[in-house]
């Protein structure tokens, strides 16, 4: 299941090591309305786009098909990067 938007917003948040009054400050808000933004399902784009801003965080490339198709492509390539490290090990450890 999809996360929520509110959910990620505070998930960034607590990676930024901020507090919600910091955030709250940050995005002209009370606390208490940050708070209510943890809880958003949905959120306005102009809202979003300054608290993206803010947590120097991009909340809209989840929206976007071609940054779902490159973070596949980007996870394939990780997990091929990792397999062939592994083959570079085997064939020193054989020489």
């Amino acid at each position: 299941m999809e996360q929520l938007i509110g959910a990620q917003i505070r998930e960034v948040v607590e990676q930024r090591g901020m507090t919600v009054t910091e955030f709250a400050k940050r995005i002209n808000k009370s606390r208490e309305n940050a708070y209510s933004i943890f809880s958003r399902k949905t959120i306005d784009t102009g809202l979003l786009k300054h608290i993206s801003e803010v947590l120097n965080y991009d909340f809209f490339k989840q929206y976007s098909a071609e940054y779902i198709v490159l973070e596949a492509a980007y996870e394939h390539n990780l997990a091929e990067n990792k397999m062939l490290r592994d083959y570079n090990l085997l064939l020193r450890k054989e020489k």
